[in-house]
Formats: structure tokens, C-alpha cells, sequence
């Protein structure tokens, strides 16, 4: 029997995330089925997902939320790598609203990961 050495993918610990949903209706089976999905693509991807947190009935300007505040005092306890959510929409559909979520996060060490690939704006012809 051979024994080989591990290789470096096998010896790197998971990368923590936490999940973030935002729901404007606060839809409970919505809610579920997001959660399942970043849940399904973290163990996909070798992720290792702390927490999911959800902010419910909140409008897509609004920069302090509940549970946004609570995550971002865990990512900077912790030494998360990223926030994972569905698509940046769960950010805010608004670019400057979701920009300024963005750089609170990059600016506790973290970076923003989506399940669903950002499609790139299209550019004017």
C-alpha cells in the first residue's frame, strides 16, 4: 500500500463565508429556496458557510439593515474570506447602493461572492 502525500488543494481548510439574502417581500419560501441555493453552492465550491444571514421587507436603497450590520460584525471578528449571495441584487439592484456595500466589505478583508455569474452591463453602441 502506497501512502501519498496530500496535495495542497486536500491540506487547505475550507474558506469560511457567510450568506447574505436581502428580501424585499420577506417571502418565506423564497427565503428557504436561497437559502438552500447558497447553502448547495458553498458545499459545491469547498466552501465553508458559517452563517446566512437575511435581511427581510427592506427596500433596495436602505444602506443599514439589521442583518447586513450583524454580518459585517462577524466578518470583521472572524477571518471570513467572503460574503456569498445569490446575485449582487441581493446587494441592491441600485449600483451605488450595492458599490457601497461592496467596499464595507473589501475594507474587513473580505470580498463579495455570487452564485450567479454578474452579467457585464451593456455598453453603449
Amino acid at each position: 500500500m502506497s501512502s501519498r502525500p496530500p496535495s495542497p488543494v486536500e491540506c487547505q481548510p475550507a474558506r469560511t463565508v457567510y450568506g447574505y439574502i436581502r428580501s424585499e417581500q420577506g417571502d418565506e419560501s423564497e427565503i428557504d429556496r436561497l437559502h438552500d441555493q447558497l447553502t448547495a453552492h458553498a458545499q459545491a465550491e469547498g466552501l465553508a458557510l458559517a452563517e446566512i444571514f437575511v435581511d427581510r421587507s427592506i427596500p433596495p436603497g436602505r444602506i443599514v439593515r439589521p442583518g447586513l450590520t450583524v454580518l459585517l460584525e462577524a466578518v470583521m471578528r472572524s477571518d471570513a474570506s467572503g460574503v456569498l449571495v445569490a446575485n449582487l441584487d441581493h446587494l441592491s439592484p441600485l449600483p451605488a447602493v450595492r458599490q457601497a456595500i461592496e467596499v464595507e466589505i473589501e475594507v474587513l478583508g473580505a470580498r463579495v461572492l455570487t452564485v450567479t455569474p454578474a452579467t457585464p452591463s451593456p455598453r453603449p453602441a
